[in-house]
């Protein structure tokens, strides 16, 4: 798997839910971690300026330490931005990281 950097120097991202663990077994809850250790979380995310009207969100993952706060409707900055192609059971898209999910105000801090 190819991490391409994503540039958004142009882009503003605004939370359009709220911040999900990745889930590895439903029945224990048990949360994916990265090679860090950091458990790993899902936001739905949407960029600005946006063309696509029939998929406007991009689903994020990003690693932290504790369950994330990050409420919906805020400005953010996803640091570190990659994007990834992926395939498994005959499926296949494109996967966005971010090393983190920032609030515009603490990015400018």
């Amino acid at each position: 798997m190819r991490n391409i950097p994503v540039d958004i120097s142009s882009l503003s991202f605004t939370v359009a839910g709220e911040p999900e663990p990745k889930i590895i077994d439903r029945a224990t809850g048990e949360i994916k971690k990265d090679a860090e250790g950091r458990e790993l979380y899902t936001i739905p995310l949407l960029p600005q300026p946006n063309d696509d009207r029939r998929n406007p969100v991009i689903m994020v993952t990003f690693p932290s330490v504790d369950f994330p706060r990050i409420p919906q409707g805020i400005q953010v900055r996803p640091v570190g931005l990659s994007a990834f192609f992926w395939q498994m059971n005959g499926r296949a898209g494109l996967g966005f990281r971010a090393e983190a999910i920032r609030p515009v105000e603490a990015a400018r801090a």
